[in-house]
């Protein structure tokens, strides 16, 4: 009957823990609430999750459960060093049935008080991402609690371990992907600043020349410019250059057709709506200012 009931709390913990890595992408907080579930479902005290830091070449806790700041920052390892180091380096789990009578038990945290006084198993495991060990999650026991099998323990945080590293992979896929649009989108701006240029715009007037001025003149500005011409003279254009030439260039440049709009619909682009405000109004709406926010608003045919 107990094992049955140990196999429910198994089953229980692995569930609330789906649950947690399905709730957010923030591995920090998933992986704290894994901790939690580890201790508060099955016993498992002071869990802690420990990656390598790729420029010191050291492990480093970086989520643990029951530490305070000061001894999860005593948490570090050479790869090699300590039961966690050792196990980043085989990629094989530990278990140590008795930490007090472990000599390569650092107790680097000092987390525990006298380890030689208490009954502490440590059971430490790798955590992989294509079978590259890239952390070690590790937790206490304390071994007098009948019912406790280390190898059925093992089985499960084997588990646990295979979920972070599925949950590392999936976190860094959005990072890289995040890096990617965020460098594409520095290439944009400079490419749009560049095609902008004043120097690209053909003209060369005195009357285009006072232009070319003005607009270096108000680029820097946050003034509201008036821009007047005939249809097709190149007053989007002008604008256009006077925003990517400004410290605005990185929001957005939002234009809109004000003659193409009847009078009731006007305010409405402009401004925004919230759902239900009117009929038709299905749900609510940004307006072109709240869009242009941090920007340029280009409003045409006024």
């Amino acid at each position: 009957m107990q094992n049955i009931d140990q196999k429910i709390l198994e089953l229980t913990a692995l569930y609330e823990i789906s649950k947690a890595l399905a709730s957010s992408l923030d591995l920090k907080v998933t992986s704290h609430k894994i901790m939690e579930i580890l201790a508060t479902v099955l016993g498992m005290q002071r869990g802690t999750l420990t990656l390598l830091n790729p420029e010191t070449g050291e492990l480093a806790i970086e989520v643990a459960y029951g530490l305070s700041r000061e001894q999860q920052a005593r948490g570090r390892f050479k790869i090699g060093e300590g039961i966690t180091g050792r196990v980043f380096k085989t990629g094989e789990p530990m278990i140590i049935p008795d930490i007090g009578k472990e000599p390569l038990f650092l107790n680097r945290t000092k987390s525990r008080g006298d380890i030689s006084r208490q009954n502490i198993a440590f059971l430490c495991i790798p955590v992989k991402v294509h079978g590259e060990t890239i952390g070690v999650l590790s937790v206490d026991r304390i071994f007098a609690e009948s019912g406790i099998s280390f190898e059925e323990d093992l089985r499960v945080l084997t588990i646990v371990a295979s979920l972070i590293g599925q949950a590392v992979k999936l976190t860094q896929i959005v990072e890289d992907e995040k890096r990617s649009l965020i460098q594409e989108n520095i290439h944009l701006q400079q490419e749009l600043k560049a095609k902008y240029r004043l120097a690209n715009i053909v003209g060369v007037s005195k009357r285009m020349v006072e232009v070319y001025e003005a607009v270096e003149r108000v680029s820097g500005t946050k003034a509201t410019v008036l821009l007047r011409g005939e249809s097709g003279t190149g007053k989007e254009l002008i604008a256009r250059a006077i925003h990517y030439n400004s410290p605005r260039a990185t929001g957005a440049f939002i234009k809109l057709n004000c003659a193409a709009l009847p009078e009731t619909l006007l305010e409405s682009e402009l401004f925004g709506h919230e759902k239900g405000a009117f009929t038709g109004a299905t749900q609510t709406r940004q307006g072109r200012f709240e869009l242009a926010h941090g920007g340029t608003l280009f409003l045409d045919e006024i």
